[in-house]
């Protein structure tokens, strides 16, 4: 084997990695996408910070064998709020602002209720 030609094989693979890294770079949002991305994420946060909004009660306390806070129930429920926030994002960028609702006719569905 020819001492260059090993330094030849990671030049070109390092090439054709670049390549196929540049084949998936995206066009950019429209101004229009970029604005219905925000308030996506503004609805998701408002109703994170609504639903975490005891978590400021909670404090961290490292270093207890037996913290006063079941710790691994409030590390749980932060990370289901932010999966929560996570997928609300995701469906309000697949079908629109209307929070993840089913759309009948262009009409989000009334929620079921209990009328007395």
């Amino acid at each position: 084997m020819k001492p260059g030609s090993y330094n030849m094989k990671h030049i070109l693979l390092a090439a054709t990695a670049c390549l196929g890294l540049a084949a998936c770079a995206s066009t950019p949002e429209s101004p229009a996408q970029q604005a219905e991305d925000a308030a996506c994420t503004a609805q998701a946060d408002a109703q994170y910070n609504q639903a975490t909004l005891s978590d400021a009660g909670h404090t961290a306390q490292n270093g207890l064998m037996y913290g006063a806070t079941p710790t691994h129930v409030f590390d749980a429920e932060h990370m289901g709020a932010m999966h929560e926030r996570d997928s609300q994002i995701q469906d309000c960028e697949k079908t629109g602002n209307n929070n993840g609702q089913p759309v009948v006719n262009g009409v989000p569905v009334v929620a079921p209720h209990i009328i007395n």
